[in-house]
């Protein structure tokens, strides 16, 4: 059976980040995500001053360029209207984004598959493969097929979401 170096249950933009780093410095890494790409997410818009850096850290420059950019929040509450512009810092950029997650999630996992990572499609970790008491990998579903397998890894990072099947 083979062993990765880390498996990462979850393909949005926290775990296809997580990959794309850990591949870009050599590691061999399985990312597996429940759904196929592109996927709709209903949340997850917009893109702060912070996010934008990563992205751009990652080599994304030219697929955000072309994108609505914010210089700031509008916050509306209470008959209030509050115009807020992103603090200045000395790392991040005076400006986000807006991306629909199911073009922001596929540009990320493309560029950590570029970088090295595999990705697993329409598969879902099931179940924590425990030894010794620590998880050393998972019990993964391939949907199409709904044939189980185990894969093993040094490493496991849980990035599915605030609603955690897995976690």
């Amino acid at each position: 059976m083979d062993t990765w170096d880390v498996l990462v249950v979850g393909g949005g933009p926290a775990g296809a980040s997580a990959a794309y780093w850990l591949a870009e410095r050599g590691h061999r890494v399985l990312v597996v995500e429940r759904k196929r790409f592109p996927r709709e997410k209903t949340c997850g818009d917009g893109l702060t001053p912070r996010a934008v850096k990563q992205l751009v850290d990652m080599g994304l420059e030219e697929e955000l360029a072309g994108r609505q950019r914010m210089d700031g929040l509008r916050s509306i509450a209470h008959g209030v209207t509050l115009e807020l512009a992103w603090p200045d810092h000395p790392e991040f950029p005076p400006y986000g984004y807006v991306v629909r997650r199911r073009e922001l999630d596929e540009m990320v996992m493309d560029r950590a598959v570029k970088a090295g990572a595999t990705l697993w499609p329409a598969t879902e970790a099931v179940e924590p493969l425990v030894e010794d008491g620590f998880v050393r990998g998972a019990v993964l579903r391939r949907k199409e097929t709904g044939a189980t397998e185990v894969v093993r890894a040094r490493y496991v990072l849980v990035c599915d979401g605030a609603n955690s099947r897995f976690g």
